[in-house]
């Protein structure tokens, strides 16, 4: 039965997304771990009481440059209804207007007006020391995926041997994803490239600098380090 189970796929739902339905299914389920997912601020949240229940965070963040590539194919390729009005002029084609849209906190993203990827990343950097939340790098994952894995079944309280640890930074790599991915996966090129470094062949010098300066202004003080390379 351990075995079997190993190969269920878990249910995933996001809270910002879907019907009330999804919570419904979720109470349903006779599982003691359940995963939701979310791209909201920690201020919409109820951390207290997420924290009293026993909820596990875990916050995943990428470097704000490959992180913006990303999103701009994401959002124009897999989500159609940017494409629609009031909000379609948000959400802009051509990548310089993205990305003005974007650094300018003019995107609709569960954030005030004017507010955008830093202000997220504040929203949660004063939570990184509670013991039920693990602040996890993209880059760092894909440089030693083993290490963060590792750090990741010990925050969740599951133990782990090296055989297995391995076997899934294999099932979980980038490049066994993409070739396992879904026809829906695939039609919405969802796996695209995973890469550390790919904004250089977006970014013009003047992006890259006011990217910089920005982020610079807002989170220089915070122990935050993000590898764009």
């Amino acid at each position: 039965m351990m075995e079997m189970t190993k190969l269920i796929s878990p249910v995933q739902a996001y809270l910002e997304s879907g019907t009330p339905m999804n919570y419904q299914i979720m109470q349903k389920l006779p599982w003691r771990r359940k995963i939701w997912g979310t791209h909201v601020p920690a201020s919409l949240l109820d951390m207290k009481r997420l924290k009293k229940n026993g909820c596990k965070i875990i916050n995943v963040m990428r470097n704000p440059k490959d992180q913006l590539v990303s999103w701009f194919n994401m959002s124009n390729n897999n989500l159609p209804f940017h494409k629609m009005e009031p909000i379609s002029h948000y959400y802009p084609d051509e990548w310089n207007s993205f990305f003005e849209s974007f650094v300018n906190g003019q995107q609709p993203q569960f954030s005030k007006k004017g507010e955008w990827y830093p202000e997220y990343i504040l929203s949660w950097y004063p939570y990184r020391t509670e013991d039920n939340v693990l602040f996890v790098m993209y880059e760092n994952i894909k440089k030693n995926p083993a290490k963060e894995i590792r750090k990741i079944a010990d925050h969740l309280g599951v133990e782990r041997s090296d055989e297995e640890i391995d076997q899934i930074v294999e099932a979980t790599s980038f490049s066994s994803m993409k070739k396992g991915a879904s026809a829906r996966h695939v039609k919405m090129k969802f796996f695209r490239k995973g890469e550390i470094g790919d904004w250089k062949n977006r970014f013009t010098v003047a992006q890259s600098e006011l990217m910089d300066q920005k982020f610079n202004e807002k989170l220089s003080d915070l122990d935050i380090e993000f590898k764009y390379q």
